[in-house]
């Protein structure tokens, strides 16, 4: 600890909120604990190998009928939100998820584990056992207002998550999101995921980018030590970065995810792949995220080792993208329109 300390990047122990269902295991969840269109093929062996398709969306400050004193202002002020908001709102985003029919769904900014069995008991009554989402984990800072969720129907194993201390900085740290990691196992063959959501940009994009630097720094040492094993690893989340504004690896068509030393980001790390890039390196259109006039690309897969993504869209669908436009149609709570901010992303993965 005490050369870690000299690094300015401390993996500290901090009091989260972590939660399993469907059988699946949970590890130490105590900050860093435990040790174009190709045809859909999720759940397809391929010869020893396996493939999935994972979807990943941040779904826009998606609270809960009940005020726990934790959700944003605007909900806590609009009088039209409650059960009845929450069960429309729950049933349309169902609704994305099972147009999606990706294996693994990865969602960001679900206020607790109670959504996450709500979106699960939903499908429980699908004449198709296949595509129940039997398994499922749940993970947030203790006193946090919201957090990210993982829905499987294949076994999860493992789940750890891993919280930062940067209090070496003049600055206070901000309150951010923990990085979950856990495997998702089918058949023999293992997929580690690693869940993100990375400091916003509120306050400036330039003054908040050392904290997604510090969360870069965890999620390149984690990678590094499952490809130190040979495991296929997918990184996923809200990385509230452009994929443009990664460092470029030395290998074409690369990401190098880079740590931390002496408080300062260098140009070591572990190289990961982007399907944001296609064959001739040029960026998949749409992007994730309309903001002023502009498409941004800071929803994110990266992929390594034994991990091959073979498939990517940004899915720009209606009834929850706007059509010709495909500009997302952001959830307004006071008439109860819309879906999300976001679009979400998939990907198939063979491992």
């Amino acid at each position: 600890m005490e050369n870690m300390k000299k690094v300015f990047l401390v993996l500290m122990q901090v009091i989260l909120l972590a939660f399993c269902f469907g059988g699946c295991s949970l590890g130490d969840a105590e900050g860093e604990s435990s040790s174009s269109e190709r045809r859909r093929g999720a759940g397809r062996e391929l010869g020893s190998r396996q493939r999935l398709r994972v979807a990943n969306w941040n779904v826009q400050t998606f609270f809960d009928s009940t005020t726990s004193g934790l959700e944003y202002d605007e909900f806590k002020k609009d009088g039209s939100w409650g059960q009845e908001a929450y069960t429309v709102r729950l049933e349309r985003l169902c609704q994305v998820i099972k147009a999606l029919d990706a294996d693994v769904f990865v969602m960001e900014e679900i206020e607790n584990e109670g959504v996450m069995m709500d979106i699960s008991n939903f499908f429980a009554g699908e004449w198709d056992k296949k595509k129940v989402y039997a398994y499922g984990c749940f993970a947030k800072d203790f006193g946090a207002a919201i957090g990210c969720g993982v829905l499987s129907r294949w076994p999860i194993n493992g789940l750890t998550v891993h919280g930062v201390d940067f209090r070496k900085q003049k600055s206070d740290m901000p309150r951010m999101r923990p990085l979950m990691q856990l495997s998702v196992c089918k058949g023999s063959r293992m997929l580690t995921l690693m869940v993100n959501h990375w400091k916003s940009m509120s306050g400036g994009e330039n003054a908040t980018e050392k904290w997604r630097n510090v969360q870069e720094s965890v999620l390149s040492r984690k990678v590094g030590e499952e490809l130190a094993l040979g495991k296929a690893v997918l990184c996923c989340g809200d990385f509230n970065r452009d994929i443009g504004k990664f460092k470029k690896g030395a290998d074409s068509g690369t990401i190098l995810l880079r740590e931390l030393a002496f408080g300062k980001q260098n140009d070591f790390g572990v190289e990961v792949l982007s399907p944001w890039y296609d064959f001739s390196q040029s960026l998949v259109e749409p992007g994730s995220y309309y903001f002023n006039g502009e498409w941004s690309r800071i929803d994110q897969f990266f992929y390594a080792g034994d991990a091959e993504v073979e498939y990517f869209e940004a899915a720009a669908s209606e009834p929850w993208s706007e059509g010709e436009s495909k500009i997302p149609k952001k959830y307004k709570i006071w008439n109860g329109s819309g879906f999300s901010d976001h679009l979400p992303i998939v990907c198939e993965v063979s491992f």
